[in-house]
């Protein structure tokens, strides 16, 4: 049964070597599990002899067979675990040989001194055949090789487990260890006449085997798994290339694969249709073949940074076959295939967005440049309006000149005062026109201390006659203790000017309702805030948009007065905004800052 078992397992695993070379392990068992069923054929036919001379020659070819058992197990534990120490190998190779040699040499044989005879004991449940004799001292060659192996299979056991590269390492292992120790004992107590007990060597061997062959067994299973999973996995790997080749094809620009270097992989129609390069042609061409010379370094550049920063973006004249440029914007994302770094990217024709671009570029120009006249127009507007007090002055005063002049002996002294008004007049239009120019132009204002009551003294005569004529009644209120402001006054009193003709002309459809202006100014801590009210119609729209440029409600007029007070409001660090008041009209609020040391 035994020699039935080994040979059935023998043979199995020798069709596998047959079939895969490579797979030492199995040649070594089967080697094994041949010579173990030698081994218990030789045993059978001691048990049964009955002359000393027949059971010498059959304990010989027996000696052989272990011989071949030993050497065949270290080569599969050498082959399968792949972690024995080569010299416990030649060892244990070493000393089987030498026991073997030894049987052949000596007489009777390695095992006996001398035989006395051969007596026959129970057995099994029959009779069988057993020596009786003086041991012989070599017969510690063959125990010592018993040892020698089992270390050497605790050590490669040892160092597989560490590894961890195979599960069945410590099965394999411990029971090769238990049963050659049990053997070991078995041969020592048979020898010595311990115990009445045939040599059944064979018996160990095939538990070593039985175990082995459960391994080798599991590992014909995991590779049967390993063999379906890759079918499995090469179905879906099929069904991914499908779903890659529909993907590549169904990109709304070019898709392409190309390596680190910028080797062509792989691309989709598009891209052919693109560039008009066939497959055969591409797939010989590196991605710089696709742009122009200028710009191939770029494309390197920008192909090493994706590849060092997980993707990046590029555009550049993509080179076609028949000569023609096209700008295209590409996208490249690094991805890892078979080990090696590769970039995956997209191509979209950017041609038209770029002359759409560059169309709106000329146009926002042309706007600009509108909006620069515009400005002008505005800026002259102010200016005209704000040099209008100087210069009727000036002109009030040259005309008074003119009349004394024509006396036969006119008042000098009230000529020189007159002079003195039209010179005065003069340098406020000069600051009107450097100070308004500066602070539309972000310039920084001049500033100067300046009482906050005198700035409402100032606007109001400014625009006393334009109030006068729409009937309008002013109230003003403000603190009786306000800092000193350090501001650029004739900006501000242009701001508040505006003001007053804005909330004037919006109170120009009051009806019978009367028409009231109010101005304050309110201490805030670090801000003073000056407050300009009418009950007129209020505004129209939202409340931000009036201060865009350009935005009016007036029939003549250009949108930008509110835009240039804002300007000025914050050249000065501040703030213009406005309310809707709850029964009629708006007040306009424009913060300043004060300076700290007049807190």
């Amino acid at each position: 049964m035994t020699a039935a078992a080994a040979l059935t397992l023998a043979g199995v695993h020798g069709f596998v070597w047959l079939r895969q070379k490579r797979q030492m392990a199995s040649l070594m068992f089967c080697l094994m599990a041949a010579s173990t069923a030698g081994m218990a054929g030789c045993e059978l036919w001691m048990m049964n002899l009955s002359d000393m001379q027949s059971y010498a020659h059959a304990l010989q070819w027996y000696n052989l067979m272990r011989w071949l058992v030993t050497l065949a197990l270290v080569g599969f534990i050498h082959f399968y675990l792949g972690s024995g120490r080569p010299w416990l190998e030649l060892t244990v190779c070493g000393l089987r040989t030498l026991s073997l040699l030894l049987n052949f040499i000596f007489s009777p044989m390695v095992y006996y001194s001398s035989i006395d005879e051969l007596v026959h004991i129970s057995f099994l449940g029959t009779q069988v055949t057993i020596v009786e004799g003086i041991p012989s001292p070599l017969s510690i060659v063959g125990q010592l090789s018993l040892l020698v192996l089992a270390a050497y299979l605790i050590d490669a056991t040892w160092r597989s487990s560490l590894r961890g590269d195979k599960p069945g390492a410590l099965r394999v292992g411990l029971s090769a260890v238990f049963f050659v120790l049990a053997l070991s004992i078995q041969m020592m107590f048979s020898l010595w006449g311990i115990i009445d007990m045939p040599i059944v060597a064979s018996l160990f061997f095939t538990g070593i085997i039985v175990v082995m062959g459960i391994e080798l067994s599991e590992d014909m299973l995991r590779a049967a798994r390993l063999a379906d999973e890759l079918r499995i996995r090469e179905c879906e790997l099929r069904e991914e290339r499908k779903l890659t080749d529909a993907i590549f094809e169904s990109a709304p620009g070019m898709l392409y694969l190309q390596s680190a270097t910028g080797k062509m992989v792989r691309w989709n129609s598009q891209h052919e249709r693109v560039t008009g390069f066939s497959n055969s042609e591409t797939s010989q061409m590196r991605a710089e073949d696709f742009c122009v010379e200028a710009e191939r370094e770029i494309l390197k550049e920008a192909r090493s940074i994706a590849l060092a920063k997980g993707g990046n973006e590029v555009e550049f004249d993509l080179a076609r076959q028949d000569g023609q440029m096209a700008r295209h914007f590409f996208r490249m994302v690094p991805v890892d295939i078979g080990g090696e770094p590769h970039l995956v990217g997209i191509g979209i024709d950017v041609t038209s967005q770029r002359a759409l671009a560059a169309e709106t570029e000329k146009q926002r120009e042309q706007m600009a440049h509108i909006a620069r006249v515009a400005s002008v127009s505005e800026l002259s507007s102010s200016l005209a309006h704000e040099i209008n007090q100087p210069l009727a002055i000036i002109l009030s005063n040259a005309q008074a000149a003119q009349r004394l002049m024509a006396h036969e002996q006119p008042d000098l002294n009230e000529l020189r005062e007159i002079l003195e008004d039209i010179v005065t007049a003069d340098i406020r239009a000069a600051d009107v026109i450097k100070r308004l120019r500066s602070i539309l132009r972000q310039g920084k204002p001049v500033l100067e201390s300046i009482s906050p009551p005198s700035l409402f003294d100032q606007a109001l005569g400014m625009a006393q006659s334009d109030l006068k004529e729409a009937g309008v009644e002013v109230t003003r209120r403000h603190s009786k203790k306000l800092p000193t402001l350090q501001a650029d006054r004739i900006p501000i009193e242009q701001v508040l000017l505006n003001l007053i003709k804005n909330a004037c002309e919006a109170m120009q459809d009051n009806g019978s309702r009367e028409k009231l202006l109010s101005l304050t100014c309110v201490n805030e801590g670090i801000w003073l805030r000056f407050s300009v009210r009418d009950n007129g119609h209020g505004l129209n729209g939202n409340d931000q948009e009036i201060f865009q440029a350009f935005h009016t409600t007036k029939p003549n007029g250009l949108g930008l007065g509110l835009t240039i007070c804002q300007t000025i409001i914050r050249a000065h660090g501040g703030n213009l905004w406005c309310d809707r008041n709850k029964s009629h009209g708006a007040t306009f609020h424009f913060q300043l800052p004060v300076v700290p040391e007049n807190l």
